[in-house]
């Protein structure tokens, strides 16, 4: 790690297309202070003090790629894992008024493991910052989407490519039937990413006030819309969070001084269009016979019937949320229907402790499951829709067994289900050490970089993600992104020649 400097923050970005170092540090600042808040609403609310004081401690690492002097995708990353093992846990039962320990049965023994798997993590991420040098071919990657011509050139085809995909998965892939698929084609979501992709560069040509600002702007405007056809279309929100996500990104990585005058109206734009379609999906899945196209007139007919209104909406969603009483009666913040559980790992954590003296630990078989299923042909094993966060659900009994509901479950209490302890303090840094260097291997640094800013964006979700499905990334999607890469630098090769 390196302390900050004046003219580092110019070099890496921090500075330039950053800012002038002192928006960074201002917002530094700004989340301190929020955490002392945060941590003072807990007090008041009888928080545990063990507890309190772990998420307090993982929330405040954030200070480690902060003092980073240019961040890559590895420090993105970390800083994502700071949110969803530690703030996120404060910011959440702070909203919702009650102690971080509530609904947790061995809040004191799970903060020990969270300490110790997330002191694992950043071992991982402090291993992972030896390896300074990115690849020639991320260099390469960076001087392509540098150039305006380039983006203007990709960003169109690619995101069309990338949105036609998912338009044929939405119509062929199979659903679940009893653990297994019925009639189906799932191969067309390997070519996802292409989507976060072409948001990118198209973002990138806004940001960086390429000539035809505005005419950027619109195209822009017009893969939002497309977007949420498409997430709307495949009933799923991950759609909508990874565009927006790599929009935001690109304008704070690249877009210089006058960033915000696009962020805030955005950001202001994009809560709203949250606030109303969460919920809304959330209804559509309970009509189990609307699908592909159907779902963008039943989510329209369930918005009309609300009269666009987010609190009738968050109302409704919240009754159909209580309708799976397991989960709802699981929620950190039972009796709240809020479906953010995502952001608390404190709670997984608890689940998997709670029982692993009764039901014991489930081996390292497990963790190469999804793996050789995603590289394994059909004849050689029994592919399922059924992941490893369905299997340590039923395996410690926080879902009924048979549900194929992919609870998030997360890197360290997944390493506590297959190993326990030594789990927790061993296969977390392994994990977070490989992945961050393969990332930073293939990335580069983020400032300027837009090819850097989709990789971070496009694997955001592995900081949710458990032992064996991070595995599964490497093994399907992660060479599909470097493949995209090549065709990419190929492409630019033939327009010169």
């Amino acid at each position: 790690m390196h302390s900050i400097d004046g003219r580092a923050l110019r070099r890496y970005g921090c500075g330039g297309e950053w800012g002038d170092g002192s928006p960074m540090r201002a917002l530094g600042w700004l989340y301190l202070l929020a955490i002392v808040a945060l941590a003072a609403a807990q007090i008041q609310l009888g928080a545990s003090p063990w507890l309190l004081a772990v998420l307090v401690l993982i929330a405040l690492t954030v200070a480690l790629p902060l003092a980073s002097d240019g961040w890559r995708v590895s420090d993105g990353l970390y800083a994502i894992m700071t949110v969803y093992f530690g703030t996120g846990s404060l910011l959440v039962k702070t909203a919702a008024g009650q102690p971080v320990q509530s609904n947790l049965q061995v809040p004191d023994l799970s903060a020990g493991y969270l300490l110790a798997g997330f002191a694992s993590i950043t071992i991982g991420y402090g291993l992972s910052q030896k390896v300074r040098r990115p690849l020639r071919f991320a260099e390469r990657l960076r001087a392509v989407t540098d150039d305006g011509a380039n983006l203007q050139r990709f960003a169109i085809p690619v995101f069309a490519l990338g949105a036609l995909f998912l338009f044929l998965q939405t119509q062929f892939r199979g659903n679940a039937v009893n653990g297994g698929f019925e009639a189906g084609f799932g191969g067309f979501g390997a070519f996802y990413p292409l989507l976060p992709l072409g948001a990118a560069l198209q973002a990138a040509l806004v940001a960086r006030a390429y000539r035809g600002r505005w005419r950027h702007g619109m195209v822009l405007g017009l893969m939002a819309l497309t977007i949420l056809a498409l997430t709307l279309a495949d009933n799923t929100k991950r759609t909508l969070f990874d565009f927006l996500f790599v929009v935001a990104l690109a304008f704070v990585a690249l877009g210089g001084r006058r960033r915000w005058v696009w962020l805030v109206p955005g950001a202001i734009g994009a809560a709203l269009a949250l606030a109303l379609l969460m919920p809304a999906i959330q209804i559509v899945r309970t009509q189990a016979d609307v699908r592909g196209l159907a779902r963008i007139g039943a989510t329209w007919q369930v918005l009309y019937a609300h009269g666009f209104n987010p609190a009738r909406l968050a109302s409704a969603g919240g009754r159909v949320a209580t309708g799976y009483q397991r989960a709802w009666r699981g929620s950190y913040v039972y009796p709240l229907t809020w479906n953010i559980e995502r952001f608390t790992m404190i709670q997984p954590i608890d689940q998997v402790a709670r029982a692993l003296d009764v039901r014991g630990t489930m081996g390292g078989a497990d963790l190469w499951r999804d793996p050789a299923e995603t590289l394994l042909p059909g004849f050689l094993i029994r592919k399922t829709l059924v992941t490893a966060p369905d299997r340590i659900a039923w395996h410690y009994g926080f879902r009924a067994r048979g549900s194929i509901a992919r609870p998030v479950v997360g890197l360290v209490a997944s390493s506590l289900a297959a190993f326990g302890l030594a789990g927790v303090l061993l296969l977390p840094a392994l994990v977070v050490a490989v992945t961050f260097i393969a990332l930073d291997l293939v990335g580069g640094r983020l400032a300027g970089n837009a090819w850097a800013v989709f990789l971070l964006a496009t694997t955001a979700f592995l900081a949710e993600r458990e032992v064996s499905t991070t595995l599964s990334f490497f093994c399907r999607s992660f060479p599909f992104i470097v493949l995209t890469g090549g065709v990419l630098l190929l492409l630019r090769r033939r327009g010169r020649g």
